[in-house]
């Protein structure tokens, strides 16, 4: 029994030696000859390995825009939203409201009008800043008006590089692109310039694989585009695009042009219509009762004054 024990105390391989030789009466058993080891197997024939992957990498810092300040003259009707009691900003608060909850969820937007003058680009400024208010939106705004640009000198920015550059392979858009100091969410990309056609320019996979990758960089994208019918550039920034903005001014959009805006955009992509410069209204006065309106009514009056005095119609 001691032996026992002792084998026991030493290790379970002696212990099994024992109680063997014990069971077979006490003679012992010799120890198997140790097995030569088997010779490696070539690589094709060895089972294959699985290695866990490494975890992944810490992800690189996020892109950044340059940074530029936006230079907007104080008696211009853009980006009125620090300003308070602007019955303008409330509006396109509305018209945001009605993007963002739109049925088909246009993230490429398309801001045309029938004709010169009725204020799209104006528009086009002032939708893109009314998305970018709202913190979890990142929004981009574009100049596609390669023949009258109106983004930059309206916002004090530098005319190129811009959105030719970027199409024509020139300039990366990383490099392009600017960030609004006063609007962080607002990214602009001006129209550039090129000695390319813009109708070529716009007719090629370059510049739909564009509209692809801002689908997926940004939540929304408002693309300043030329008037309905006067050059082929709508039609091509259209059949890129998600939905179109008709602009029309009351004051000076002709009624056969507007009906025939109407009648070029594709029932499935108009999102809406929105009307500029809309003139004070006396039965308006109510609505204004407790939201500080009034003031800013007799203002808009005023200046709409002014502009039938003599003041060039906006762009």
């Amino acid at each position: 029994m001691s032996k026992i024990f002792d084998a026991l105390q030493g290790g379970g391989s002696e212990a099994a030696d024992v109680m063997s030789a014990l069971l077979d009466n006490g003679a012992p058993q010799p120890k198997p000859a140790p097995q030569p080891k088997a010779a490696p197997q070539p690589a094709e024939a060895q089972a294959k390995i699985v290695v866990p992957p490494l975890p992944p990498a810490e992800p690189p810092q996020a892109w950044r825009p340059r940074v530029v300040s936006l230079a907007v003259p104080a008696s211009a009707p853009l980006l009125p939203f620090e300003k308070a009691g602007m019955p303008a900003a409330e509006q396109y608060r509305i018209a945001r409201t009605k993007i963002t909850h739109h049925p088909k969820r246009p993230k490429v937007i398309v801001v045309t009008s029938p004709s010169v003058g009725d204020g799209k680009s104006i528009s086009a400024i002032n939708l893109a800043a009314a998305l970018g208010l709202q913190s979890e939106i990142k929004v981009l705004l574009i100049d596609g008006d390669f023949r009258r640009s109106s983004i930059h000198p309206l916002l004090g920015l530098a005319a190129v590089p811009g959105l030719a550059e970027v199409i024509s392979g020139e300039q990366p858009f990383e490099d392009v692109v600017v960030q609004a100091e006063q609007y962080p969410n607002l990214h602009i990309l001006v129209s550039g310039s090129s000695t390319i056609n813009p109708a070529e320019l716009l007719d090629s996979q370059r510049w739909r694989a564009l509209c692809d990758r801002l689908r997926e960089r940004y939540q929304y994208v408002i693309i300043d585009s030329p008037p309905i019918s006067m050059v082929a550039d709508f039609e091509l920034i259209q059949l890129a695009a998600d939905g179109t903005i008709l602009v029309m001014r009351p004051d000076h959009t002709k009624r056969n042009p507007a009906l025939k805006a109407l009648e070029t955009v594709p029932r499935e992509k108009l999102v809406g219509v929105l009307l500029n410069c809309v003139g004070h209204w006396i039965l308006y006065k109510h609505e204004g009762y407790g939201y500080g309106y009034a003031k800013a009514y007799a203002t808009q009056a005023a200046s709409k004054v002014e502009r039938e005095n003599g003041d060039r119609p906006q762009r």
